[in-house]
């Protein structure tokens, strides 16, 4: 995928929402800046469930909402949905009353697209131009020498993922849900559905802090737990199989969990705590 066409599916996803779609695409075409990645429809986890903005900023931590009409019943929950996302992030939102006439609109964007340039200014040093292919290429976080929960990654395959790790897998070569870490003992690199699949019913929790991997079956789910009780390898760096905002299935970097001992048995399933949000890369011998 190009820029050209991650920016045309980004815009589309807004396309039947007709004052949405006219305020992204305004901002984007005046913002006019193609070392600035931009998101619709960015999910933002809550401590109940998760919030969907209308448009996010990465590089410059900014959500911009667009309200029409039907938010003026919703004056309270908008307030505690934001609060909820700039506790969550630390990041700015912006607000654009689409109930306006059309001149007050334009002259709300032109305020915004002001900020988000000069936001970019105010980070002359910290701020890295939007390079597509690097964000997915692991050689990018093997240089750098670590993946952070906060940088958002996501691979196109799990073998990009393990690669990250010191492995040197060639393409099709991972053919179960985890691979091997060789650089860090009683770790692997997990790749689950968290959701139903099959006899397995793996979830995580609405603050992604915890994971359960559940088997439906009583005496596969005893087998399973039972065996990694008894392993050595008690820590997993966890890229869980998702959909993209544009519905391609990748692999997003959650953390490294660990196995929660006391709160693992027969009836939960295998618990995993998250421990870290920041994990180190190695490059293959």
């Amino acid at each position: 995928m190009n820029k050209i066409d991650y920016i045309a599916r980004q815009l589309a996803r807004a396309e039947n929402k007709r004052f949405e779609h006219y305020v992204v695409t305004r901002i984007w075409h005046l913002l006019n800046d193609l070392s600035i990645k931009f998101v619709t429809q960015q999910y933002v986890t809550r401590p109940q469930g998760r919030a969907l903005t209308d448009m996010f900023f990465p590089q410059l931590q900014t959500h911009i909402e667009i309200d029409e009409g039907h938010h003026k019943k919703l004056i309270e929950w908008d307030k505690l949905r934001e609060a909820d996302i700039i506790n969550a992030t630390e990041h700015e939102i912006i607000r654009i009353d689409v109930t306006q006439h059309i001149e007050q609109i334009n002259r709300d964007i032109d305020e915004v697209v002001s900020r988000l340039k000069d936001k970019k200014k105010e980070k002359p040093t910290d701020f890295t131009a939007w390079d597509l292919e690097a964000e997915q290429n692991p050689r990018t976080y093997i240089e750098r020498g670590y993946i952070d929960l906060k940088d958002d990654v996501a691979f196109k395959t799990c073998i990009d993922a393990a690669n990250c790790f010191g492995n040197n897998y060639k393409p099709r070569g991972i053919w179960t849900g985890a691979a091997k870490h060789p650089k860090e003992t009683g770790k692997i690199i997990w790749f689950p559905k968290l959701y139903k699949n099959g006899e397995w019913n793996n979830r995580i929790s609405d603050d992604e802090t915890v994971i359960w991997e559940i088997n439906e079956f009583p005496e596969k789910a005893k087998v399973a737990i039972d065996h990694w009780i008894k392993s050595e390898i008690h820590n997993r760096i966890v890229f869980p199989r998702v959909k993209s905002p544009l519905g391609d299935v990748m692999y997003r970097f959650k953390g490294e969990y660990e196995l929660d001992l006391q709160a693992t048995n027969y009836q939960q399933g295998l618990v995993w705590k998250r421990v870290s949000e920041r994990v180190k890369t190695y490059p293959s011998d």
